[in-house]
């Protein structure tokens, strides 16, 4: 029987990037795949259509009652979400000072705010049942930083710090909470780094990095395997822990 049979999960920005894989990796191992995104509603329909996802809805996760609604309405049709994966974030550059503060508030909203409204919403259905996997992404940069990106790094350091909080204090009540802190991986969102600009900078970056593979840039299906690891009940040892998936890249900084 696959792993993830007649479980229900729920994936935030799950048509892209690490979250499409994660979606993939769910649904071939039995899991029936929501999704919360902000792309446009026709291109969630069309995700959907492709048989991976078993629903899909447009929404701002930075809305904390937009989020409670979707969760509501889909959960209405496909019953409690057994696994939750806190996916969805925004980056971009925030040299200061001459960044505006809107761009921090808004990292702040989305990657922070966003993940614990989702969680919020989620909540009182796996404690009613006493059962429940939630798995943050952070991000290395959350760990180590890195100078331009204080909005960013700042939101995913709280992920991580969420993660462990809501670990300590759910666990007793059944509910399982880690965070996976990815290094580099090739997604849209770092479609901008994958340049022949950025060449240089990655050689430069790669001098030092002890990749198994000599490669920079991770595949999403490479975070896809470990999110599903700490979803599966195989993992119980595994609580409150922040996951550095990076190939090595944090052992050299």
């Amino acid at each position: 029987m696959s792993r993830f049979a007649a479980k229900v999960a729920l994936v935030t920005g799950g048509i892209s990037g690490i979250g499409a894989a994660v979606s993939r990796q769910l649904h071939a191992e039995g899991a029936r795949v929501l999704v919360l995104s902000n792309a446009p509603q026709a291109e969630l329909d069309e995700a959907a259509a492709g048989g991976t996802i078993a629903a899909a809805r447009q929404v701002d996760i930075a809305d904390a009652d937009a989020v409670a609604r979707a969760v509501a309405a889909m959960t209405a049709q496909t019953g409690p979400i057994d696994i939750l994966v806190n996916n969805a974030a925004i980056w971009a550059p925030n040299p200061v000072p001459e960044s505006p503060l809107s761009l921090f508030d808004r990292h702040i909203d989305v990657n922070l705010k966003g993940s614990f409204y989702v969680t919020h919403a989620v909540l009182p259905a796996m404690l009613a049942k006493r059962a429940g996997s939630i798995i943050f992404i952070g991000s290395v940069s959350g760990i180590a930083g890195r100078a331009g990106d204080s909005a960013y790094s700042a939101s995913k350091a709280g992920v991580a710090m969420l993660a462990r909080t809501l670990a300590a204090e759910l666990g007793a009540k059944g509910i399982r909470i880690n965070c996976v802190c990815p290094g580099s991986v090739a997604t849209p969102l770092t479609a901008g780094l994958r340049t022949p600009e950025g060449e240089q900078a990655i050689a430069a970056l790669m001098k030092d990095h002890p990749s198994p593979r000599g490669a920079f840039f991770m595949d999403p299906a490479q975070m896809a395997e470990v999110v599903c690891f700490l979803a599966d009940p195989r993992s119980s040892a595994i609580h409150g822990a922040v996951v550095i998936a990076d190939e090595g890249l944090t052992a050299t900084m």
